[in-house]
């Protein structure tokens, strides 16, 4: 983990400083080096050119974190990172191009001059300035590149592997893992509950319960689980010892998991397995995210105060018991929090059938309890568990353990809408009606891996525009 970070922190100290050189290479080129004549040439490129600079440095390294280039790049190849870095630097230049320009094309509407865009002082510079910077960034990542795969072929910076289950079928991932030292993976032994001797040469390193002493004392930062180990029960067996721990987690996945293309699959060697526990959100997506949540909750709490006194007065004025309803949830990690509700049941809902989801017509539900579900504000008061934390406006509703004991063993992938910090509202429903049958929950399930597996802030905005539409129709209400 760390030598990733550093690698990163390397590509990302090397990118700021070829392309504040890029900028003052492009001035020199334009003005000072001869070769482009009859423009207006400053005497030096000074101090009056820093401040320029360093902000375009600044953008330019945004530009690339948003874009992606400070990901785990040593996977892919050189190619592959070629055209994101032009892809990135085209755009920019273009941006640049149309600001530079922008005062010769509203002259050309003016007056139907045609304006000479390349002898322009300063658009002529910005096709200068994006050409080197398109060499300089693509040499740059390039030896980058090579000298990784170089340090990698020599054992130099790479992530130990273990695989869960020491059978036959580990045999392939061992052999292809041997075959591609560049990628930076070295298998250095078995995880196994059963056996005790050595499998295909390597050792048995011991068993689930040892996950996390093997992370610090042998280096494992990679578990694969194999396909002798993926039932529910050893899925969640395996995992438990893993929340608290910096491990990147494969699975292989069966061909029906490949074919319903719910479950992302990586390429880890020329293998394609599932990654389980994994923040898809970059980092800075998810502090925007939690910005948000906390800006947009504290807001509607405010703002919207009166109204919701409103609605804790009529809960209370139209059935027996308070006007809000807690209970206790299984929020990001399996860590349980206190969820709150305005109560749409009667106190005694649950008293003689024990945890149940709730049905069509639900004799539990109140009259203006049933109004509250349509319109969703009996989620209001999660916003203060929202501001504390627990949840997120975005993301799989929370459930309570009952339910989860059983549907972990019910839907092996349950576990994974555990990594994910519980929202108000979520692809799921906004997709499906409230839960009535296992079948629902199946099916939302798989909807809640879905957002999973694409959760971005594009997708969030487009859940929260479509809860928006389902307030005012009412569409999946009981």
């Amino acid at each position: 983990m760390g030598n990733r970070f550093a690698e990163k922190l390397l590509t990302f100290i090397l990118d700021a400083v070829v392309i504040t050189a890029s900028f003052w290479i492009a001035f020199w080129l334009r003005y000072q080096s001869g070769l482009f004549l009859g423009t207006y040439a400053p005497e030096s490129l000074g101090g009056s050119y820093l401040i320029p600079s360093t902000i375009l440095t600044v953008i330019w390294l945004t530009l690339f974190f948003l874009t992606g280039l400070y990901r785990d790049w040593f996977k892919e190849s050189r190619l592959d990172e070629f055209l994101v870095v032009s892809r990135t630097v085209l755009f920019g230049v273009f941006l640049l191009f149309v600001m530079a320009s922008s005062d010769q094309w509203i002259s050309f509407i003016k007056t139907g001059e045609i304006p000479d865009l390349f002898n322009h002082n300063q658009t002529g510079v910005v096709v200068v300035y994006g050409v080197v910077l398109l060499i300089a960034t693509t040499l740059n990542r390039f030896v980058l590149h090579t000298t990784h795969v170089s340090l990698y072929k020599k054992g130099i910076g790479v992530r130990n592997l273990a695989i869960v289950g020491a059978h036959e079928s580990a045999d392939r991932l061992i052999r292809e893992i041997g075959k591609h030292p560049e990628l930076g993976y070295r298998f250095i032994g078995f995880i196994d509950q059963e056996k005790k001797e050595n499998h295909a040469g390597y050792p048995i390193l011991g068993k689930y319960e040892d996950i996390a002493r093997l992370n610090k004392e042998k280096g494992v930062n990679g578990l694969v689980i194999s396909h002798h180990t993926n039932s529910a029960k050893d899925i969640m067996n395996i995992l438990n010892y893993c929340w608290d721990e910096k491990l990147t987690i494969y699975m292989e996945p069966s061909l029906m998991d490949v074919i319903s293309g719910h479950l992302k699959t990586h390429d880890v060697c020329g293998v394609p397995l599932l990654v389980l526990l994994q923040d898809h959100m970059p980092s800075w997506e998810a502090q925007v995210k939690r910005l948000f949540d906390i800006c947009i909750s504290a807001s509607m709490l405010i703002i919207g105060a009166p109204v919701w006194l409103l609605v804790a007065a009529l809960v209370k004025a139209t059935s027996k018991g308070p006007a809000v309803y807690s209970q206790e949830r299984i929020g990001q990690n399996g860590k349980p929090f206190i969820m709150m509700k305005f109560r749409s049941m009667s106190v005694d809902a649950e008293t003689k059938s024990g945890p149940a989801w709730a049905t069509t017509n639900d004799p539990r539900v109140t009259p203006f309890g049933r109004f509250m579900r349509k319109t969703r504000l009996d989620e209001i008061p999660q916003l203060i568990n929202v501001l504390k934390g627990e949840m997120s406006f975005v993301g799989p509703r929370p459930e309570r353990q009952y339910f989860i004991d059983k549907l972990t063993v019910e839907i092996p992938w349950y576990i994974k809408r555990l990594k994910m910090k519980p929202g108000i509202t979520g692809w799921a429903q906004v997709k499906h009606k409230y839960d009535e049958t296992i079948e629902d929950v199946k099916t939302k399930v798989m909807y809640d891996l879905y957002y999973f597996e694409n959760m971005s802030l594009l997708l969030d905005l487009k859940i929260i525009i479509q809860t928006v539409m389902v307030v005012f129709t009412g569409k999946g209400a009981k």
